[in-house]
């Protein structure tokens, strides 16, 4: 089974896969798969009554037919909505997938994880982020995902923190650079509780933030990835500035990219 630590360059599904159809759909989910992916990113909420579910956005309104915070749906509610017919009225059917479902479609698969938790305790509360932390952990325990195959990220670092404090070097987690990025702090040091950091500039054109960030990244022992559209001159610079993951909307392409580069 893939691991991690064994991969040297990891292709990843960005929201499973969102240029031919439905980001963070089970369709997008099976059609990663089909494509032979290293891992699948995905992101986590809570409902209002304690479910996790699939969703990117902190509303609804952007990919399904409703429109409204998630974490103010019951998770009944949230599943009344058309999670496709926002990108293509064939995907109609398509609801707003369950921890559960995603988990039941994966975990036997030779394939890695990357799980990002979307519960911000300044959005929602620290009790409520801590509570979709542990909900996710039991949950990967319950479908006999090992620790090796799963990266867990977020955009709190106080999250990434309390991830660390609580389960140790369990499973890699991944953060985001430079660190202006994070939407909060942590007591210590952030470079403690980030195995990989995402770069992403903090303004400017570039996609690609310079070689000197990939540089001190890999001095404070944290691995750089990216995510990045599939353009062979940008995840060609990423790699050889450092990258070793690269979470892509289109996956075909940058796996052809990586190909030509000889990566693959």
């Amino acid at each position: 089974m893939k691991n991690f630590r064994e991969n040297k360059i990891v292709l990843a599904g960005h929201r499973g896969e969102r240029t031919v159809v439905p980001e963070n759909t089970m369709a997008a989910f099976r059609y990663a798969l089909s494509c032979g992916v290293d891992a699948i990113e995905t992101d986590f909420h809570l409902t209002k009554d304690g479910k996790l579910v699939i969703m990117h956005d902190h509303t609804v309104d952007r990919t399904t037919d409703g429109s409204g915070k998630v974490c103010d749906f019951t998770f009944e509610e949230l599943r009344r909505l058309s999670a496709g017919s926002p990108f293509d009225a064939s995907f109609a059917a398509e609801r707003v997938p369950a921890a559960e479902e995603f988990f039941a479609l994966t975990a036997d698969k030779e394939l890695l994880f990357n799980l990002e938790l979307k519960v911000y305790p300044a959005d929602e509360g620290e009790a409520r982020a801590q509570e979709a932390a542990d909900k996710l952990v039991a949950m990967l325990g319950e479908y006999g995902i090992a620790d090796e195959r799963v990266a867990i990220n977020s955009w709190s670092v106080a999250v990434l923190e309390y991830l660390r404090k609580t389960y140790g070097h369990r499973f890699l987690l991944q953060g985001y650079y430079p660190l202006g990025n994070f939407k909060d702090r942590c007591k210590g040091s952030p470079y403690d509780c980030m195995d990989y950091a995402c770069l992403f500039p903090l303004s400017g054109r570039d996609k690609v933030c310079p070689k000197e960030d990939y540089e001190a990244l890999l001095a404070h022992g944290v691995v750089p990835c990216n995510y990045l559209p599939a353009v062979y001159t940008d995840i060609a610079r990423a790699y050889e500035y450092g990258a070793r993951m690269f979470t892509v909307d289109d996956i075909k392409t940058t796996e052809c990219i990586l190909r030509a580069l000889g990566v693959r």
